[in-house]
């Protein structure tokens, strides 16, 4: 059965200032980014679990009129499967057996649906009737049944078909759109001066120290080198990962959705950061950063020119609409123009 996670972990009601939030975030029609990033979230789950035999997947459906609504739910056979680091960062280390995640999100870190048909006053409804159909499924077989990762935008329908549920906030989710500008100096004129003064400094301290972007598809050279990097900010962050497993989590990912490929940060001939991100769709997607320390550099520098303005010009080359930058360092990500989506962990059958 399920380990009840302790209160101070999970709040034993929904927090005022979540609900507090909700109404300005989700007042106006949902964009079709929104629609795209849901889109794939749904497509990466079901070739997540197709990859790995710990996870299954299904869908719930329903229908209302002209509405259509498909609702994924990921199963964790079992919880301890998962490694220690893997299950912190899920929000899990609470819990045990199996556990449903309705919405999805394991592949993203991002809860998707398919919603088509209803005008946005009805999309609550909708959603609120599929997130009900689903919870009863899975709690027929699961220990625990979650939405880890869950955008204030899908929250409240969450909320009418569970509403004994706890949550906590759980991180923001930081996107950077680009709208398909010409280059580098057309997206800085459409920004803000506060905004583009923090990319002039970024682009000032990467032209001083020398360091420069290229793009490098995956083979079996470039995952074992970038996987040496990633392992390394793993370990600085506090998880205990090694290049071999970083290495089959890449390997992995290529088989997913979308081209994959690596934004590389050089200096002096040589790669010193990579950064893994996929195209798909108008988007670029780029997460999983790795360093090598260099003597000599400022790993400051080279942090904001490997995570985000060596990106954003590899973005900028592909045509994309959009940089979605995940979870995780928002600080300098918003600073920078991003808009950041407040995300939510919701235990939808706590404990009593």
């Amino acid at each position: 059965m399920v380990s009840n996670p302790s209160p101070s972990a999970v709040p034993s009601a929904v927090p005022s200032a979540v609900l507090d939030a909700v109404p300005d975030a989700v007042s106006d029609a949902v964009p079709r980014p929104v629609t795209a990033r849901n889109a794939l979230a749904m497509t990466d789950d079901r070739a997540l679990c197709a990859l790995d035999v710990r996870l299954d997947y299904f869908e719930v459906q329903t229908r209302s009129g002209r509405g259509r609504g498909r609702l994924p739910v990921v199963m964790v056979k079992q919880v301890e499967s998962l490694n220690d680091d893997y299950r912190g960062y899920l929000g899990l280390t609470s819990y045990e057996g199996s556990a449903a995640f309705v919405g999805g999100g394991l592949a993203r870190l991002r809860s998707g649906s398919s919603l088509t048909g209803v005008a946005h006053e009805e999309r609550r409804e909708l959603l609120a009737a599929l997130v009900a159909e689903a919870v009863d499924r899975a709690a027929q077989t699961a220990d625990a049944v979650l939405s880890p990762f869950l955008t204030a935008t899908d929250l409240p329908a969450y909320l009418d078909a569970a509403p004994s549920a706890t949550v906590r906030e759980h991180g923001v989710w930081c996107t950077l759109e680009i709208g398909g500008a010409a280059g580098i100096e057309d997206f800085l004129q459409r920004l803000p001066a506060k905004r583009r003064r923090h990319w002039n400094r970024d682009i000032r301290e990467a032209d001083e120290l020398g360091l420069e972007h290229d793009v490098a598809p995956f083979s079996d050279e470039v995952v074992a080198e970038a996987a040496v990097g990633i392992a390394g900010v793993s370990r600085r962050n506090g998880m205990n990962e090694s290049p071999e497993i970083v290495r089959w989590r890449i390997n992995n990912y290529r088989r997913r959705p979308g081209k994959h490929f690596f934004v590389r940060t050089r200096w002096r001939g040589n790669v010193i950061a990579h950064m893994l991100c996929r195209m798909f769709d108008d988007t670029m997607d780029a997460h999983t950063l790795g360093i090598l320390d260099t003597p000599g550099l400022d790993r400051g520098a080279v942090y904001h020119f490997g995570c985000l303005l060596g990106p954003l010009k590899a973005a900028l080359d592909r045509g994309a609409h959009r940089l979605e930058l995940g979870i995780g360092h928002d600080s300098p990500k918003l600073r920078r123009g991003c808009t950041g989506e407040d995300t939510y962990f919701a235990d939808l059958l706590p404990v009593r």
